[in-house]
């Protein structure tokens, strides 16, 4: 049977995707911001207002700090003044960059801010005022950098543990010399509430992805077992396109060890993801508004309000249709992935050549190439000699 994969939304995967380690937990983390900057302003100003105070806003600009590797407490900023480069970033003030980070708040040592937990999902969301394009780039949790403040590289993620996303976007910075001023990040615990409130999503389930050791109804029955449930509770009954309800997304959006591992994965994620965006957009105004009483209550961000208004207004809200450009990084052939023993023994890790990526992501997101300082190369990475 063929698959019906991303046929209600517009889907655009480029050729260059990479299979690297798929980012864990749903790429849905990403549409609660599309949520917070896209409703339409058909309510009265008081109720406008009102929408627009669920979020947890951090005032830009705020002196934020990290814990450095001497166990410390530093002040980012710091941290990154003495990284200095020689080669200015060219300034596209039509496009902008915004992180956007999934975390799971049932980390005993999760802070607020969102520091303390690792990051699982790891997204660039661009949007281009010129051409209108939405592009995503997400970037493997799993991906050796260096992280300002630490002398050895290690896993991207735990910038998000050390310094929350200040830290977490200089490291990116770092990484693609590109800017980022923007994030948001969200709770991973609560993506079953902000699928349902829109009503569930659509999402082509195969017979292997429903049965299988690892698919969706074994994730679901293990989920079940330690919530104090029956084992059948909620189990999906047929294959095929299905409208699943939150819990069942989720657990669509976990599968890993049925198909081509990480890569579908990420593949399910994304079909989740507009399936959601879609389910959203199509909602009378009453409906829309429902939902972002459920959805945004669990988003943090330093996007000041009058920005969000903006993108509302300006850009947005004209989309009907919204296409998503997709790309996974690392490419395909710029990175090595295995266990190596030279900074944590037995640790499975992912080793970039950002180097060699920064062309390309330079002309996914700007669409243009321009000199910039080189990224320091990651042991046993394929342009590191080792």
């Amino acid at each position: 049977m063929q698959s019906n994969r991303h046929s209600e939304i517009g889907y655009r995967e480029s050729s260059s995707s990479a299979k690297g380690k798929a980012l864990l937990g749903l790429y849905i983390g990403m549409l609660v911001v599309i949520c917070v900057i896209s409703f339409t302003f058909g309510a009265s100003f008081a109720y406008k207002d009102y929408l627009l105070g669920l979020p947890s806003y951090v005032p830009q600009g705020t002196d934020a700090t990290m814990v450095n590797e001497d166990g410390s407490f530093v002040n980012i900023s710091e941290i990154i003044a003495s990284e200095t480069t020689q080669i200015a970033i060219p300034e596209f003030e039509h496009i902008h960059n915004i992180l956007l980070i999934g975390i799971d708040s049932r980390s005993k040592s999760y802070s607020k801010d969102g520091s303390g937990s690792r990051a699982d999902i790891i997204m660039i969301l661009t949007v281009n005022e010129k051409d209108g394009t939405i592009k995503l780039l997400s970037i493997a949790r799993d991906s050796y950098a260096y992280i300002p403040g630490f002398s050895d590289p290690q896993k991207i993620n735990g910038a998000m543990t050390y310094g929350g996303p200040e830290l977490l976007m200089a490291t990116i910075e770092n990484s693609l010399r590109i800017e980022l001023n923007d994030y948001a990040f969200v709770n991973f615990y609560h993506m079953e509430k902000v699928i349902d409130s829109v009503g569930g999503v659509y999402a082509y389930v195969s017979e292997a992805e429903r049965i299988n050791e690892g698919g969706l109804n074994s994730l679901l029955a293990g989920d079940n077992i330690e919530k104090g449930l029956e084992p059948e509770t909620n189990l999906l009954q047929t294959s095929g396109t299905q409208l699943l309800n939150g819990r069942q997304a989720v657990m669509y959006s976990r599968i890993r060890k049925v198909g081509g591992g990480d890569y579908e994965r990420s593949k399910r994620q994304v079909e989740v993801l507009e399936s959601l965006l879609k389910r959203f957009m199509n909602r009378s105004l009453s409906g829309q508004a429902s939902a972002l009483e459920k959805m945004l209550p669990h988003v943090s961000t330093n996007i000041p309000r009058d920005r969000i208004e903006w993108y509302a207004t300006t850009f947005l809200s004209q989309l009907k249709s919204p296409e998503f450009v997709y790309e996974k990084l690392p490419l395909n052939g710029y990175s090595n992935q295995g266990i190596y023993s030279d900074f944590y023994a037995r640790q499975w890790s992912i080793r970039p050549d950002w180097n060699g990526m920064i062309p390309f992501v330079q002309e996914y997101i700007f669409g243009e190439n321009f000199p910039v300082d080189p990224v320091r190369t990651i042991p046993n990475a394929p342009n590191s000699g080792e």
